[in-house]
């Protein structure tokens, strides 16, 4: 495989895990409805593009939760560690990832929110090794739209066919790849190895 100038590697699903179920579960004891009413709002709320978007901040996301879910008896101090703690990090991906730390430019490029970039940033090492971490809630762009992919070939100053993509996300991989980036879809850390041969020797 040609050697690439940049690497970039997606967050969720790639090198942390997280369980939502938890969150719903927490919101569940503070609102009528059920899980699976909560669980279809977050996939249909506008609410959420809005905040990974940086658009809307944590507290006025979490007023906006506590309209539409009907919340009670709890606090924006409450809803945070509920919120945020819900990250596993996936050592195998991680490990790879400390092999190609100091021989190649990486690059983090994630749709997340502030609130649980901070907390990952906070309690899991392996966020300060990238040379160019870039959150969708920074930048005001999400995957799949091909800006944001753009706004990150800029700030790393490589061309498509100089990067190499890692996202879980088939429409993330494809949309990659329509610009000319190489692009691999995610499945678990021996395939990513696989992918990766002969650029982790």
């Amino acid at each position: 495989m040609k050697k690439p100038d940049l690497i970039i590697f997606d967050l969720g699903r790639v090198l942390v895990d997280f369980d939502f179920s938890r969150v719903i579960q927490s919101l569940k004891r503070h609102s009528p409805l059920t899980e699976k009413q909560i669980y279809h709002f977050f996939v249909k709320t506008p609410l959420w593009d809005s905040f990974e978007r940086g658009e809307t901040e944590p507290k006025e996301f979490f007023l906006q939760l506590t309209k539409e879910l009907h919340l009670e008896a709890l606090t924006f101090t409450e809803f945070k560690p509920l919120w945020n703690s819900i990250f596993t990090e996936k050592h195998d991906s991680v490990s790879i990832l400390q092999r190609l730390r100091g021989r190649y430019r990486i690059a983090l490029l994630s749709n997340v929110n502030t609130m649980h970039w901070d907390y990952i940033v906070e309690t899991h090492d392996f966020m300060g090794w990238f040379d160019h971490p870039i959150a969708s809630f920074a930048v005001g762009q999400r995957k799949p739209d091909l800006d944001i992919f753009r706004t990150t070939l800029h700030i790393a100053e490589v061309t498509p066919s100089q990067a190499i993509f890692i996202d879980d996300m088939e429409s993330h991989v494809l949309a990659a790849r329509s610009l000319g980036i190489r692009a691999h879809q995610f499945v678990n850390a021996r395939q990513l190895a696989n992918d990766l041969d002969g650029i982790l020797e």
